[in-house]
């Protein structure tokens, strides 16, 4: 399980940038870790590293689902906190993606489904002045 200490903000927007590259259309990225953990500031960098606008990202918790524009199909940056697990299947998910399309996912459950069989898991907890993030991902994808 690849792993890195992430001193700041910067750097965890950073990993979220580099992962996107090696992310492939229809991939699907669910989140862990507690509230303030990083979960959004990792998605700016996501969606910067799909060439989509950073300063458009924003927390879900709220509105549930946001859909960022990028040159290669949206990202959808789902939060599950409220509506739990399964509350992505009653907003209807499934058939707004599209095969180019990405999902981004905080307070997944550990089962879906999901669109594609490629679905990374990424784990951020505090560790010193920073984070740690530690993510497993499908065979087939490069280490970064």
């Amino acid at each position: 399980m690849p792993d890195r200490f992430l001193a700041d903000e910067a750097a965890t927007e950073s990993l979220g940038e580099e992962l996107a590259r090696h992310t492939p259309p229809g991939g699907t990225w669910l989140l862990h870790g507690a509230l303030g953990a990083g979960k959004t500031t990792w998605t700016r960098g996501f969606l910067k590293g799909l060439g989509g606008d950073p300063d458009e990202a924003a927390s879900p918790t709220y509105a549930v689902l946001h859909r960022y524009a990028t040159p290669s199909g949206h990202l959808f940056h789902l939060d599950l906190y409220r509506p739990g697990p399964a509350g992505a299947w009653t907003l209807g998910l499934e058939e707004q993606l599209g095969p180019e399309d990405r999902l981004v996912v905080e307070w997944a459950g550990p089962e879906g489904p999901w669109p594609t069989d490629w679905v990374g898991e990424l784990t951020l907890s505090p560790e010193a002045a920073g984070r740690r993030a530690e993510w497993t991902w499908p065979d087939q994808s490069p280490a970064p």
